[in-house]
């Protein structure tokens, strides 16, 4: 149950209490153009978006983009014991089934947790973030959801430049980063570096050993306006390591590489027709490449003998996608607008896994001399994925909106190649069609309800699939003959935009079939290639999930603001006759508190936002009868700043956060939290 004292601080908190403004920005800045491919009043959007501008960017000292999405409802952040590679969960999905864009092309990911956000907060505009199924749209990844970051392009000026320096008490952490952009006769260009690094994590009962991260990252935009027309090329490059904390003796993870590069190119037309409207083009060619190691050391007695085993394993994975997407935007009469879209993907993934073994026995008066051996396997694996998708915006009258949309997904997977006894090359391949459907009706120019039905499609990763995932020492094997993850999502939304008051709310429900878990082998043996200890994918969970999420903000006048954005989740899940509603997702959890804003003379406009953080407790039960409970908490924190200069050109970003040092650890993450620290951000533009 939530916490009481968790509710008495959420209720007195709220009469003193603004917004994050991630969720509701001003009149302005109320476009999207993440729910339906094409560019809609947010009041009039039929999903449930929340956008993170560029303000809320730069007052954010993070270490990640995750970070600054955390207080955004239906969103929690889940580490996997990986300090510098957060992941996003959507309204209780795993992050295996959110899909990750970056200027709308997806960061395609095959591991067992899904993609992390490899970029840098200094290079991103703007964050759209889709909750509820949007795999009409957007593919497969997105059963959970869609998270868009939209980076920054050029500038106004032929120079301009931007430099930032941070630090984070809790990790020692430096960041650092560096831009320069501009406009110059008809080029937009931005050339930006940045450079993170970060020591073991602080906590309340000390410092967290193997939390170690360090990144760095380069983005070079070069565009051409000529006219209607609009073409250019764009080059990312991030590179991380990482610890992974295990927290057990005796074995050890590491992540000395997570890197992730990409080019590609886009085109984009815009008519003044009245019929064709607007034509996208866009082409990428992205790796990712992953080396993970692992160390297990084991030892047993048996007088007067005994024997020591070292298990050493590194897994080298280069994962290359290619990628196209183009849409056709027209409209066939007045009140329709009408979009038609074609993407492809393929997924190469190349793995080599090397497993050493050192055994030694140890006798008296004998040697004791080390056996080693070493085995090798090499996959390579082929995900094809081809779709076309239809949607149309039939504005019925003046206050009824009509969206209705369908994809039809293609999809082929081949292991090509394997030096793993007992694994064979083979195909699978599928094909499915989905749809959505929405309405949005307007009670007047500031409010609108909404109502919405989409499908969801997630076809089963390469590793899932093709080449099977170790974990732990064990092998968890590939099954060939998986069903693709479904889900059908329906959910009822208000929006209401005034001068002082500005709510976004939506009550959900998802019903999700076909999941994909683990089994023992020795209970699912028909896929196993290895002994009965090791593990198989198979479809075997079902889940049902409904909410409530709200974000609401009170303008006292233009200065003060008191804010809440909190979420209500109950998940259940099944797993064969194993039934259970704790799955390890808090039941209440958000962000309270009360914003102050102003300007003056010295600081040119300056900010305090005061807020509790607090989550209801937690518990994960399993079959075999286990659990494991998460306690209920809460934090208090501060962040203020202020923009300064004769131009407003400097600002500087203050967060303090765990005031009182509460020791917690989130129920999604797997490393206990910082204790009280302080993030410091100053910028600097010219």
């Amino acid at each position: 149950m939530f916490n009481r004292s968790i509710i008495t601080t959420l209720i007195s908190s709220m009469l003193l209490s603004t917004t994050l403004h991630a969720e509701i920005n001003t009149v302005d800045e109320k476009i999207t153009v993440t729910a339906t491919k094409t560019s809609r009043y947010l009041i009039e959007s039929p999903a449930s978006i929340a956008i993170v501008n560029a303000k809320d960017i730069q007052r954010s000292s993070a270490d990640s983009i995750a970070s600054t999405l955390k207080d955004i409802p239906g969103i929690q952040i889940a580490d996997a014991a990986t300090s510098g590679m957060k992941r996003i969960t959507l309204r209780g999905e795993s992050s295996l089934r959110v899909a990750i864009l970056i200027d709308g092309q997806e960061i395609t990911d095959h591991s067992t947790y899904g993609a992390p956000l490899l970029l840098d907060t200094s290079m991103v505009e703007r964050i759209e973030v889709i909750r509820g199924t949007s795999s009409v749209l957007y593919g497969g990844k997105a059963l959970g959801g869609v998270v868009n970051i939209i980076t920054k392009k050029g500038g106004s000026e032929p120079i301009q430049a931007s430099f930032s320096a941070g630090f984070n008490s809790a990790t020692k952490g430096k960041q650092y980063a560096a831009t320069l952009f501009g406009h110059v006769e008809g080029f937009d260009y931005r050339l930006a570096v940045s450079d993170n690094d970060h020591d073991n994590r602080y906590t309340p009962k000390g410092d967290l050993d193997e939390t170690r991260f360090s990144n760095n990252s380069q983005m070079l935009y070069l565009a051409k306006e000529v006219d209607d027309h609009l073409i250019g090329v764009n080059y990312e490059n991030y590179e991380l390591s990482s610890e992974i904390a295990t927290g057990m003796p005796n074995f050890s993870l590491n992540m000395p590489q997570r890197d992730r590069e990409k080019f590609s190119v886009f085109y984009q037309y815009d008519s003044d027709n009245n019929y064709f409207k607007k034509f996208n083009l866009n082409a990428y060619s992205q790796t990712v490449d992953r080396n993970f190691t692992q160390n297990i050391s084991t030892s047993v007695t048996q007088p007067p003998m005994s024997i020591e085993v070292i298990v050493d394993t590194n897994i080298q994975e280069q994962l290359d996608t290619m990628g196209i997407n183009s849409q056709l935007d027209f409209s066939l009469s007045d009140n329709h607008y009408t979009i038609l879209g074609m993407q492809f993907t393929e997924d190469d993934l190349n793995k080599a896994t090397n497993n050493s073994t050192s055994k030694t026995i140890i006798m008296p008066n004998m040697p004791a001399t080390p056996v080693l051996t070493s085995n090798n396997s090499v996959e390579a694996a082929t995900l094809k994925t081809k779709a076309v998708y239809i949607q149309d915006e039939w504005r019925v009258s003046d206050k009824l909106i009509v969206t209705a949309g369908a994809r039809h997904y293609w999809v082929d997977a081949n292991l090509n190649e394997t030096s793993r006894e007992g694994l064979t090359p083979n195909k699978n391949e599928d094909t499915k069609v989905i749809a959505s459907l929405a309405a949005n009706y307007a009670l007047g120019k500031e409010s609108n309800l909404r109502m919405a039905f989409s499908q969801g499609y997630h076809y089963p990763t390469l590793l899932q699939v093709a080449t099977g995932a170790t974990a732990a020492g064990s092998f968890i094997n590939p099954n060939p003959e998986l069903k693709a993850e479904t889900s059908d999502n329906i959910e009822l939304g208000y929006r209401m935009f005034t001068k002082q008051w500005q709510i976004d709310t939506t009550v959900f429900y998802t019903d999700a079939a076909h999941y994909i878990t683990t089994r023992d082998c020795q209970e699912n043996g028909e896929y196993c290639i290895t002994p009965p200890e090791d593990k198989v994918f198979i479809n075997a969970d079902t889940a049902k999930t409904k909410g409530i999420e709200l974000s609401t903000t009170y303008h006292f006048n233009e200065q003060v603001s008191p804010y809440l954005n909190i979420t209500w989740l109950s998940r259940e899940e099944v797993y064969g006759t194993f039934k259970t509603e704790d799955t390890g997702t808090p039941a209440v959890y958000g962000r309270i508190g009360i914003k102050y804003e102003d300007e003056g003379n010295i600081f040119k406009s300056y900010y305090f936002d005061g807020f509790v953080r607090a989550s209801s407790s937690a518990k994960v039960a399993y079959e075999s009868g286990t659990s494991e409970n998460y306690d209920s908490w809460k934090t208090f924190n501060v962040a203020f700043g202020s923009s300064f200069g004769q131009q407003s050109n400097y600002q500087l970003n203050i967060e303090l956060s765990n005031l009182f040092n509460k020791s917690y650890t989130p129920a999604t993450d797997s490393l206990m939290a910082p204790g009280r620290s302080a993030m410091i951000k100053l910028t600097a533009n010219f």
